[in-house]
């Protein structure tokens, strides 16, 4: 497979064309902002007076790269260059004002509201078009909104301020935080599909659960996620956090420095329970990590669903308190009543039916593991390893991780240490089972069919039939059986015990 080709070069080839067909051009906005930090850039924006589109088409059909119209209107349209995960995007829009100046003016930050000619991208210091004081922001590291109405035009730079700000480590500067905080609630006029890609990003990037505590700092996270507000009603279970909710963004944090391990980067835990992890699954890093930059249908990976899995592992206690308090007696728990909830969340975010579903399992499941832990054996039997994976799948792993952030989430410092070593410990078991001895413990292969068991034993087709088979699948899974006689002898003893013909 050929490497995906560099910014600089997509640059080169196509700013030719587009003079070419242009009068003028301009490279603007994070193209701009980026070169001038010393920073690679895979977003590059071009201005045109007009004819956007018709230019996109023609660099789509030169670079072999995918063409999006993204607004007709506003003739803008995109360019996809690359595969998933290293592609460039190249967008060219039409000017919007009267001149450059006027069109930056109109931009989100100062810090994106520069231009320069882009005849001169490869001169060393172009000049650069800067109305609005974006070069003495990016040398103080501040995000200034452009005007006051910034965030009226566009919502979604609501958002997209938290979301530069962690990229790029800047602070908000206040009277913009100000404005932030008055438009907050015109984030509902947003499309879904947008406020999602925004939320992924802040997901994606270097400290999450900061940024996630600045979104609630500033009156955002309860537009994206309004179900989480209950969560500050709920007292936090141990660990010196003021509620649930915060206790659930330290999961976030925690799951971020997890995957982080796993990939191969330090991670300073308490010395028992870092010990105790790397002892139990150090062996299993890589290969969790292999597994979670798997890309699923949507383009985005299993650790994007992982961490959106942790933001709302603990959404349902929120309801869950709330309903028992009215009604005074037991409820689903959390989990259940947490999983439907996820999985309404991602569906209202746009998310495909594969990643709701993993978001889904993995909040339904992800006690499961310390419920195991606390079963009188020192490790899961294989009979609740199969269980587990029946019930969790495809969201089986990502349950399991889940389960260790959330348990070390849940104290100020280390977790008490035998219960953790018990839940390493499973997990462990769970990562064996799963890397290891799949064939074995997770998906034995049949040793009969629904056609066997209606000659053998004169069983009827209909549901029990499928009882049958689930029950010999798992007796096998569980090393009870492990030959075609022997199944139909299990077979055959369930249909007495139980009565069935």
């Amino acid at each position: 497979m050929s490497e995906a080709p560099q910014p600089e070069e997509l640059v080169a080839r196509v700013v030719p064309v587009v003079v070419a067909r242009s009068r003028r051009a301009w490279l603007v906005g994070g193209w701009v902002r980026d070169r001038l930090l010393g920073r690679e850039t895979r977003d590059i924006d071009f201005v045109v007076p007009t004819g956007a589109i018709a230019i996109a088409r023609q660099v789509a059909d030169l670079l072999g790269g995918a063409f999006v119209v993204l607004d007709d209107a506003r003739d803008t349209a995109r360019v996809v260059v690359g595969p998933p995960g290293a592609a460039t995007y190249l967008d060219f829009a039409g000017l919007r004002a009267a001149s450059i100046e006027a069109d930056l003016l109109g931009r989100d930050f100062t810090v994106n509201a520069m231009a320069v000619d882009a005849t001169a991208h490869q001169e060393p210091q172009p000049r650069v078009i800067d109305p609005a004081g974006g070069q003495r922001d990016l040398a103080q590291g501040v995000l200034r909104a452009v005007s006051p109405e910034a965030f009226r035009e566009d919502p979604l730079r609501l958002l997209r301020a938290v979301r530069l700000r962690a990229a790029l480590g800047f602070e908000i500067e206040s009277e913009t935080a100000l404005w932030i905080r008055r438009d907050a609630e015109l984030l509902d006029a947003v499309s879904r599909e947008r406020v999602r890609d925004e939320l992924v990003q802040i997901l994606s990037l270097p400290g999450a659960e900061g940024s996630l505590r600045e979104l609630d700092g500033l009156g955002l996270l309860d537009q994206v996620v309004p179900e989480l507000g209950a969560l500050r009603q709920v007292e936090a279970s141990a660990g010196g956090a003021v509620n649930a909710l915060g206790q659930t963004l330290r999961c976030v944090g925690i799951t971020q420095a997890l995957m982080a391990w796993l990939q191969g980067q330090k991670w300073e835990l308490p010395a028992a329970a870092g010990q105790a992890l790397e002892a139990a699954v150090g062996g299993y890093r890589s290969r969790l990590a292999e597994y979670l930059g798997g890309l699923l249908p949507g383009g985005r990976t299993r650790a994007t669903m992982l961490m959106l899995a942790a933001l709302l592992h603990r959404v349902g206690k929120g309801a869950t308190e709330q309903g028992r308090a009215a009604a005074s007696g037991r409820l689903l728990g959390h989990d259940v009543l947490g999983a439907s909830m996820a999985a309404t969340i991602a569906r209202r975010l746009c998310f495909s039916s594969a990643e709701t579903v993993r978001v889904r399992l993995a909040v339904r499941s992800y006690l499961r593991p310390r419920q195991m832990a606390h079963e009188p054996e020192a490790t899961p039997e294989r009979r609740a390893i199969y269980r587990f994976f029946r019930d969790a799948e495809p969201s089986g792993l990502e349950a399991t991780i889940l389960s260790l952030a959330s348990e070390l989430a849940t104290y100020e410092g280390a977790p008490p240490s035998t219960e953790w070593q018990r839940l390493v410990a499973v997990a462990a078991a769970l990562f064996e089972a799963y890397f290891e001895r799949r064939r074995e413990v997770l998906d034995p292969p049949p040793l009969v069919g629904g056609h066997d068991l209606i000659e053998e034993l004169g069983v009827a087709p209909g549901p029990q039939l499928g009882v049958l088979l689930d029950g010999i699948r798992e007796a096998q899974a569980a090393g009870e059986v492990r030959t075609r006689d022997e199944a139909l002898a299990f077979a055959q003893h369930v249909m007495e015990r139980e009565g069935l013909r």
